[in-house]
């Protein structure tokens, strides 16, 4: 558990360092239209931790995670903070798992840590549906004002 905690985090600390110190330029040139990251730039300004630890509880790709956290303003003691959380986090979901699948094939019922897990899961969700729902309302409201 620690060899492979070290590794994930020091692998995801080089990714988000790249990132942020080699490649956020080009990146924010060919993104500076995009109108999803202009709203996560600002929900970052709002809550830094809050969304570093979203991104890393997303369904993308770990490089995705920390390469994408690293071209955006979050401060790097949150990324760092939202990091030791999410490892911990993931070695607690997948021992987690292994004895969930244990339990099931003895024929149990799942645990409530499950349902807490999954939980986790659904937050994230809402909180990637509320950048889309601004995202709409914005079109709509720039469609309303050119009118």
């Amino acid at each position: 558990i620690v060899a492979s905690g070290s590794a994930k985090f020091l692998g995801a600390l080089l990714a988000f360092l790249l990132a942020r110190y080699k490649f956020t330029e080009p990146v924010k040139k060919r993104m500076e239209t995009n109108e999803l990251l202009a709203l996560m730039e600002e929900s970052i300004e709002e809550r830094p931790f809050r969304v570093a630890l979203l991104c890393r509880f997303s369904p993308l790709p770990e490089l995705v995670k920390n390469a994408g956290i690293g071209v955006l303003p979050v401060p790097t003691k949150w990324f760092i903070a939202s990091l030791i959380l999410h490892g911990f986090s993931f070695t607690c979901l997948w021992t987690c798992m292994g004895a969930e699948t244990a339990r099931v094939l003895r024929g149990m019922e799942p645990s409530s840590t499950l349902k807490l897990l999954i939980t986790g899961a659904i937050m994230i969700g809402l909180w990637i549906k509320s950048l889309k729902d601004m995202q709409r309302e914005r079109r709509e409201k720039e469609l309303k004002e050119s009118q």
